[in-house]
């Protein structure tokens, strides 16, 4: 699990450095809308990153159900939470969700980069 928290930490500092021009050159003003979808995307990768490690050694049925019965949790609870947030003018429709898209993307790949290098042989079986 350190391995995920520290491909999180370097990705961000990534982001920080790569984007810091173009968020103080045009969107200064979508600071809001920023710190919001990191936090959803990255809450939502750090849920689903310990949804898959805890439910790795039980049967496949209980796997199953736990990954993707968590995907679809998680799911809504990201898309409710947008739209509750959109509705109500917390933030800017269009820069939230061009936010919430890149970072849940990135945070995603390393979700799922991270627990496949955890998974056992048995639960991912490759046919050759």
């Amino acid at each position: 699990m350190y391995s995920f928290f520290k491909k999180i930490f370097f990705s961000t500092i990534v982001i920080v450095l790569v984007g810091i021009f173009p968020f103080l050159s045009w969107a200064i003003e979508y600071w809001f809308e920023l710190l919001c979808t990191f936090s959803i995307s990255l809450i939502n990768a750090i849920v689903g990153y310990y949804l898959v490690i805890i439910s790795i050694n039980k049967s496949d049925s209980d796997f199953y159900k736990t990954v993707y019965g968590g995907m679809l949790i998680r799911m809504v609870f990201v898309f409710g939470l947008s739209i509750y947030m959109i509705s109500n003018n917390f933030v800017l429709m269009t820069p939230f969700m061009l936010f919430l898209l890149f970072f849940y993307v990135i945070h995603q790949w390393i979700e799922i980069s991270g627990w496949l290098k955890e998974l056992p042989n048995s639960k991912v079986q490759l046919n050759s």
